[in-house]
């Protein structure tokens, strides 16, 4: 058994602190996976115009691919591209792995069988911290499969925190959007579609961090117009996707586009110009055949937030909510 470890690597400016929370990234991979499998790390320059220190590690699993920059979706394909692994997992450079914490989900993957695992996440405060072991044991579900869970629970928005079979991403073609900002959200529900024996845990694997600056915390007007506009191209995507598998069990992918739209209007109206913005977005949900939002569980929150979202009151009292709540 061999565990693939995917790791995009981005930094423009040539930051010191960037190339050092690189190497704490794969010295947390390395110390979880050496004597558990064999293993490989494989950093995916994405275009940075100078190499991270990698060789000062002296480790002959890690490999080191330059590729143009095409964001962090293509930094991932081309690692899935180059992976040789019977599993494969992602790690976003700036992350890192609890001590210890991936030996129990790589044995129950083995022992189940299962086609994927989902594990914890847990932010650190500190960005540059060591993280501690947990005190947790892990307890894992029993498998159902992904459209079973979609229809059941809502789809973390992150790729990080799976164990994902090759046979699964290579079996189905699964590959990142390119050039957006939230490949995840296309990505995602499309691997689950395709899982046949899912299990998961709550036991914190994975240690994200939330730094000044990053994609995620970046809320220029450019980048919300950004992250829009390939909202609406993941939505699309996925609309494309559910047809083209129609004669499919889909009733849980069609719940997460459901969910996603909603997720869109709720964060138009914590702009600015959510008035305006809002308006727009929903004409755009309309074309789709998205809105009136429309719920596959009967959850009474999602249809209360459909009903408010149909007219211009109701609209006006998510927004006052969002802005208290968010």
């Amino acid at each position: 058994m061999t565990v693939s470890v995917i790791i995009p690597y981005y930094n423009p400016d040539c930051n010191p602190a960037t190339d050092s929370l690189l190497i704490r990234a794969i010295k947390s991979a390395t110390d979880n996976l050496t004597g558990v499998c064999d293993y490989e790390i494989i950093i995916v320059n994405d275009g940075s115009p100078a190499d991270p220190p990698v060789d000062s590690l002296k480790n002959g699993n890690i490999k080191y691919i330059r590729c143009s920059h095409k964001r962090q979706g293509a930094a991932r394909n081309t690692g899935i591209e180059n992976a040789t692994g019977q599993i494969i997992t992602f790690l976003d450079a700036d992350d890192c792995y609890f001590p210890g914490s991936l030996a129990p989900c790589i044995k129950t993957m083995q022992e189940t069988g299962a086609d994927l695992l989902g594990f914890g996440m847990k932010c650190l405060t500190d960005t540059t911290a060591e993280p501690r072991p947990s005190s947790q044991k892990p307890v894992f579900t029993t498998p159902v499969t992904g459209n079973h869970y979609m229809l059941k629970h809502n789809l973390p928005g992150t790729s990080c925190r799976y164990l994902i079979s090759s046979s699964l991403i290579r079996n189905n073609n699964l590959r990142f959007m390119e050039n957006a900002y939230i490949e995840d959200e296309d990505f995602n529900p499309r691997m689950m579609h395709f899982s046949q024996n899912y299990i998961e845990t709550s036991f914190p694997v994975y240690a994200y961090c939330i730094r000044s600056g990053s994609t995620m915390t970046d809320v220029s007007e450019q980048m919300i117009e950004t992250k829009t506009a390939d909202t609406l191209k993941v939505l699309s995507s996925l609309i494309r996707f559910s047809k083209e598998h129609s004669l499919e069990p889909h009733d849980g992918l069609d719940r997460k586009i459901s969910y996603l739209a909603m997720d869109h209007i709720r964060r138009t109206l914590r702009r600015k110009d959510w008035s305006t913005a809002v308006r727009q977005q929903i004409t755009e949900l309309k074309s789709m055949g998205l809105f009136p939002l429309r719920c596959h569980d009967g959850s009474i929150g999602f249809k209360l937030y459909s009903s408010l979202s149909r007219c211009r009151t109701g609209l006006f009292l998510l927004h006052l909510a969002e802005t208290i709540y968010k």
